[in-house]
């Protein structure tokens, strides 16, 4: 039976991500129990979930985890154990400048590791969700509702925006060899310059109807307003 995640609260307003619950994300999570139902260890799913407190995540971390779920939450998705799988591990591996996928193939491969008790059709599902959250496109069954969790904050108010961006920033700062702190934001910023276009030039940024309707108009004019500053700022 496919596990029900219902809202437990009013739904969040369009670019405004949803308070985190109180419940703590363990093995109690309603989002995490229908994975220790299935027969994965409660040890297994702490030493997952630890993989997000290394002291270089700043972006990539619990928070971000749980932001994922609760928006699950907030929109009342049927998310499959497979699905569940993917938001779990969808970022357990991550290597500042690695190069683009690995970080997602390697997390699919520990996801293989930790999870081999699980049924095998659920764990390889899973895993190809993940490989799609590289570039972020729906290549396989099951990934749309992953991968518009996982670009939520792109469709967050302006201020937490800058401030997610800023984080990103300080996972990547160490690999940007400029010594001008202001000089290695624009680089950065620059950097995510054609992710974005790619973003906009689609037809719909978000998969699901739910948040389309929600949070399309935002995450768009998050987009737009960024690029505009990059054409804008001295090169």
């Amino acid at each position: 039976m496919v596990p029900r995640l219902m809202p437990s609260r009013p739904a969040a307003r369009p670019g405004v991500l949803p308070v985190l619950a109180v419940t703590p994300l363990n093995s109690v999570h309603p989002c995490l129990q229908p994975l220790v139902d299935a027969g994965m260890r409660e040890e297994t799913l702490a030493q997952v979930l630890a993989f997000y407190d290394e002291p270089h995540r700043r972006y990539h971390n619990r928070v971000h985890l749980r932001e994922m779920f609760e928006c699950a939450l907030e929109h009342g998705l049927a998310l499959t154990p497979a699905q569940i799988l993917a938001v779990l591990f969808h970022d357990a591996i991550y290597v500042p400048g690695a190069a683009r996928g690995s970080n997602e193939a390697m997390s699919a491969q520990l996801l293989r590791v930790y999870c081999h008790e699980l049924p095998a059709e659920v764990v390889e599902d899973a895993c190809a969700i993940i490989l799609d959250t590289a570039d972020h496109l729906a290549r396989s069954p099951g990934a749309e509702p992953v991968l518009d969790l996982d670009l939520m904050r792109l469709a967050a108010e302006p201020a937490a925006f800058e401030r997610f961006s800023r984080e990103v920033f300080a996972e990547q700062r160490a690999l940007i060899m400029i010594e001008d702190d202001q000089a290695a934001w624009h680089f950065f910023r620059s950097r995510r310059l054609a992710f974005f276009e790619r973003l906009l030039q689609r037809a719909a940024i978000f998969h699901l109807p739910q948040f389309r309707q929600r949070h399309e108009a935002a995450i768009r004019a998050n987009l737009e307003r960024e690029l505009q500053r990059l054409r804008r700022a001295p090169a």
